[in-house]
């Protein structure tokens, strides 16, 4: 097999692509089959990449640098091939992509079953994972871009899946058009590396930089050299809902479930993180300083905001953003290798959170409300524990995946040169005690006290399609609670026994809890040292070591070395804090909660309402473009199609002004033409005499 995979591994793309052309020609006819070559095909494609991954591991085959497939297109000197590279960092994230993608797509048939849309929405999957694969796969920039924008399209499909509903036309709007602001900085990084380099492929590029970039070349190029990954990381920043681009992500809650762990785990916020450590040779100090502060930053923004909100989706993708910071924080740090690893571990965990959401969702009829919902543990036994392990390894909670990635990044961020290494530390500590804290928020709030559920509990969640035509049962419309008040619950009974529902649903989740509990200890163990070389982590920095070699920070800075016992415990300390914290406001004493929110009113309010960078944007931007543009629709209406309209309309009103003295008599024509001639006449003469 790892032959196999190594000969064709553009099976991996491919298999998603022919499911999506195979399911949008025959999905009205297969109906609540169109599941099926979606999932075997991603099938195809996680064993593949497993195969990759294994085999490159334990060197049973080299990595794949440069596989032509076929040629694309020539402009002048420009060439353009499809080209494939399997390097480390290729194979690491195309296993989480197609395994943890799998497990999405199985649980999204049945989660999905009786939706009128159902075939349609296998199809827009499977065209995600096939641009994103792409993203990570091509061996050059415009392949890149092409699955970057194909990410994009994907989304804004998903997003607003459930288009009669205009929340969701919204929000799918909102996150096509800020994804165009960090798309454009992408576009202009390529098109500067081409004028520098002349060259797109990524093995050519850093094969310049290292050996054909002299000092000439450096002269000339200055200034864009210097501005260059600042264009790529706005790339990054908007794809990864980065401040100040994060505003899209949290809105995108409005697309089906299934669609939001995807994006959150396996695809497309990802995509910034790959950018930038693929693209590493480029980043020069000040432009990794900047990502640090935007990291450090966000990550502190959006588990202030997770904190005040109470819709269980928002909260999980408030912490996603939140995690994204810790990323960026790990790759301006210089711990590039550490921020690939929680991308790693989060993907496993972040997606166990979302589905397990859904399972919820599923449960309580489309309710998203934290506050309608109490002891839920007493109903949905699975998904509380499912949901406690996603919980536990979100919070940092020692031995758990999410401790060991997001430790390595907090121990590297004090580590940084300098005054600004303790103003990282100290924020990405108080990021991780406000995480543990509004995740065992979530936690207590839906799953412990007394058991109340929504009056939807136990329902069908109604399907925006059915506003619009009468079919079947939808799923995610979180506003179907809304007529039934924010007191009313329902009592246990017989038939709220059990609302875990099908195994289709839960056994996807239980295979994720391995990943969030396993994950993190590849970084602990399996690496092996060389003579002379320092030790640095376990099986997963060894391995990434081989693509992230050229990522160490300049003579001098830090390295991040994993065994820092007094780091570990001061985290596993935090943790417990905010674990604390939350089941004392949340479990023991609800009470106490409403007093501090009401003497805190003010705070809240501002978290609730986002720091209010809606309000901001709207104010700044969106409305004075609104403004603008009916000012240059008033031009365009009055002043350029005026002047057109006049131009056309003056000779019609000479034509009409003229056409009485047209009376069909011959002597009177004559008699104008002679006047016409002696007035030309006269004139002509009084020119020359004059």
């Amino acid at each position: 097999m790892v032959e196999f995979a190594a000969k064709y591994p553009w099976l991996i793309p491919a298999m998603p692509l022919f499911a999506a052309l195979f399911i949008g020609l025959f999905g009205k006819k297969l109906k609540g089959a169109a599941a099926i070559p979606a999932i075997l095909a991603m099938l195809v494609s996680a064993t593949l990449a497993l195969a990759l991954l294994f085999g490159i591991s334990n060197e049973t085959i080299r990595p794949i640098k440069d596989l032509m497939v076929f040629h694309w297109f020539s402009a002048g000197t420009f060439n353009v091939n499809v080209g494939i590279t399997v390097d480390y960092l290729t194979a690491i994230y195309l296993s989480f992509i197609t395994v943890i993608g799998t497990l999405i797509f199985i649980y999204a048939s049945n989660y999905m079953k009786g939706d009128y849309g159902y075939w349609r929405f296998f199809a827009y999957l499977s065209i995600f994972v096939f641009f994103m694969c792409v993203l990570v796969m091509g061996n050059n920039l415009i392949m890149l871009y092409l699955g970057w924008e194909g990410v994009g399209l994907a989304s804004y499909l998903l997003i607003g899946y459930y288009y009669p509903r205009p929340s969701a036309v919204a929000a799918a709007k909102k996150a096509f058009i800020t994804n165009r602001v960090g798309d454009f900085g992408l576009a202009i990084g390529i098109f500067i590396i081409y004028l520098v380099t002349g060259q797109v492929e990524y093995t050519k590029i850093f094969d310049f930089l290292q050996g054909s970039l002299n000092a000439d070349t450096v002269k000339a190029w200055q200034t864009a050299i210097y501005i260059l990954p600042f264009c790529l990381m706005l790339g990054a920043f908007g794809k990864s809902a980065q401040f100040p681009l994060h505003v899209w992500l949290p809105d995108a809650m409005e697309g089906p479930t299934p669609v939001s762990a995807l994006i959150h785990a396996a695809t497309m916020v990802t995509a910034g993180i790959y950018l930038i450590a693929r693209m590493m040779p480029v980043f020069h100090t000040d432009a990794l300083f900047v990502v640090a502060c935007v990291g450090g930053f966000t990550a502190f923004l959006a588990a202030t905001i997770a904190c005040c909100q109470y819709d269980l989706k928002k909260i999980w993708a408030y912490s996603t953003l939140s995690q994204l910071g810790y990323m960026f924080l790990g790759l301006g740090v210089f711990a590039a290798d550490s921020a690939v690893f929680h991308v790693f571990t989060h993907a496993w965990f972040k997606a166990l959170l979302f589905l397990s959401a859904g399972s919820v969702m599923h449960a309580m009829g489309g309710e998203l409300d934290i506050r309608k919902m109490s002891g839920v543990r007493k109903v949905m036994p699975i998904t509380m524990f499912t949901m406690l392990i996603g919980c536990l390894a979100l919070a940092g909670v020692p031995g758990l995946a999410g401790f060991f990635s997001k430790d390595e990044i907090i121990y590297a961020a004090f580590k940084y040169p300098g005054p600004w290494g303790a103003v990282f530390g100290i924020a990405a500590l108080v990021v991780a005690l406000m995480t543990a804290y509004y995740t065992f928020r979530l936690f207590f709030r839906v799953f412990m006290g007394p058991t109340e559920l929504p009056a939807t509990a136990g329902g069908h969640e109604p399907s925006p399609f059915a506003l619009a035509d009468d079919h079947g049962h939808g799923h995610d419309d979180h506003h179907a609670h809304d007529a039934h008040g924010h007191t009313q619950h329902s009592a246990l009974s017989p038939q709220h026994s059990r609302l875990d529902g099908s195994p289709v649903l839960w056994l996807p989740l239980l295979i994720l809890c391995i990943g969030a509990v396993g994950a993190g200890y590849l970084g602990l163990f399996g690496g092996h040292h060389e003579a002379g070389h320092e030790a640095h982590g376990g099986w997963f920095h060894h391995f990434l070591g081989g693509t992230l070699g050229t990522l160490h920070p300049p003579e001098g800075a830090p390295m991040i070395k994993v065994g820092h016992g007094a780091m570990m415990i001061i985290s596993g300390i935090i943790a417990v804090i905010g674990i604390s914290l939350a089941a004392y406001f949340h479990w023991i004493n609800r009470h106490a909660t409403e007093i501090l929110a009401a003497n805190l009113k003010g705070l809240v309010a501002f978290l609730y309402n986002k720091w209010y960078f809606d309000e901001i944007y709207n104010a700044l931007i969106i409305k004075p473009l609104w403004v603008l543009g009916h000012i240059f629709f008033v031009i365009d209406r009055f002043v350029v199609d005026g002047a057109v309209f006049v131009v056309g309309f003056l000779p019609q009103l000479a034509g009409y002004s003229l056409k009485p003295t047209q009376r069909g008599l011959l002597q009177r024509y004559a008699v104008g033409m002679v006047a016409g001639v002696a007035a030309v006449i006269v004139g002509v003469l009084w020119l020359i005499r004059s």
